[in-house]
Formats: C-alpha cells, sequence, structure tokens
C-alpha cells in the first residue's frame, strides 16, 4: 500500500533525525529524503520543528499501542495498567528515534514538560484516564476523579521516561522499573476503608 505523502515526510524526517540530529535537519533535506517538492512538504508542515512534533507523536502512539500487547499474568486492570505503564517506561528511552533525540536535541522536549501537554501526552492521558475508571469499577483502583488519577500517574511514568538514562547508571534498569511498579501499585491501590464491589 503506497504510503501518503505525509507519512513520507515523517520518514524522511525520522531518517534524518536519527542520522544528524533535529538541529541539523533541514526542510530540504526532507524533502530530498522523501523524493518531494518542498512545496509538498510545506502543505503539511511549516517547519522541522512542526514535523518533528508530528513525529513524536506518531512514535509515542505507537509504543503506547504496542504496550499494550502483553498484560502477563495481570487479572485485574490495575495490574494490566500498571504492567503497561512499566512496559511503556522501559520502551520509550529504547526507542531509536526518541533516543536520538534525548541524546542531541533534549531542550526540544522541554516545552512538553513545564509548559504545555502535546498531542501525544494527550493521547496516553485518555487511556490512562480510560483504565482508571474501569479499576474504578472492578475493585482495583481507589476511588477519585479518574482523570486527576491518571494525570498524577502519567506525571510519574514521564519522569522515569526522562531520567531513564539517570536512573540507569545510579541503579540500574531493573531496579529503577521495579521501583516504578511498586510507586504506581500503592498509589493506585484502594485504602483499606475501600471495599471492592461484589
Amino acid at each position: 500500500m503506497k504510503r501518503s505523502s505525509r507519512e513520507q515526510v515523517l520518514d524522511a524526517v525520522a531518517d534524518s533525525v536519527r542520522a544528524v540530529g533535529v538541529r541539523r535537519t533541514t526542510m530540504a533535506e526532507v524533502a530530498r529524503r522523501a523524493g518531494l517538492s518542498r512545496s509538498t512538504l510545506y502543505t503539511h508542515f511549516a517547519d522541522v520543528d512542526q514535523a518533528t512534533a508530528a513525529l513524536l507523536t506518531r512514535e509515542l502512539i505507537h509504543l503506547l499501542s504496542t504496550s499494550g500487547d502483553d498484560d502477563g499474568d495481570a487479572s485485574s486492570t490495575r495490574g494490566r495498567l500498571v504492567a503497561r505503564a512499566v512496559r511503556l517506561a522501559a520502551a520509550v528511552p529504547d526507542d531509536p528515534l526518541i533516543g536520538r533525540i534525548l541524546e542531541l536535541d533534549g531542550h526540544l522536549l522541554v516545552p512538553y514538560l513545564v509548559q504545555r501537554l502535546g498531542s501525544s501526552q494527550r493521547a496516553i492521558l485518555d487511556t490512562v484516564t480510560d483504565l482508571v475508571a474501569a479499576g474504578q469499577d472492578d475493585g482495583s483502583i481507589r476511588t477519585g476523579d479518574p482523570s486527576v488519577i491518571a494525570f498524577s500517574t502519567f506525571l510519574v511514568v514521564q519522569s522515569f521516561v526522562i531520567s531513564a538514562r539517570i536512573a540507569e547508571a545510579e541503579h540500574g534498569r531493573e531496579a529503577a522499573l521495579g521501583e516504578l511498579e511498586h510507586i504506581l501499585n500503592g498509589a493506585l491501590a484502594p485504602t483499606t476503608t475501600e471495599v471492592a464491589p461484589s
């Protein structure tokens, strides 16, 4: 199946970013790699930064979708949510494209950490909110506003993703992910006064 010109552009941006980083990627280089005219590029994206943001969204949503492929032995919604969050926290820093951006152009992510949420972050939040609500229904997740609980969960996982290399250097990958699992289970579990529905 032929890929759309927009997907061709994103593929070309990905190739260039992996090769030289975001700062050295130009629209002319993207056009060359995509085999498209620059005018076609500009019908999709105003500049490299906008194209890179769209590329990151595509990559993160793909990782989010694949993180739900195997819930292991998780028998509750909380177990499935925690397992999926830990898998995502492990996968994102290892992704070749995202890893390259973190290595060479980490400053590009700062606005999405301190100023506003991006579309990929909102997609993740929507998924987590749905899982929290389902977990409240089956009694495996504590009561409270699902959107607030989901947002707090998202922030915890995001901090582990952004600091993955530091955590690995200080304590090792498995220890850090194990602690993330412990934190999430503790934060999401019903309190002792909450009774699971029969």
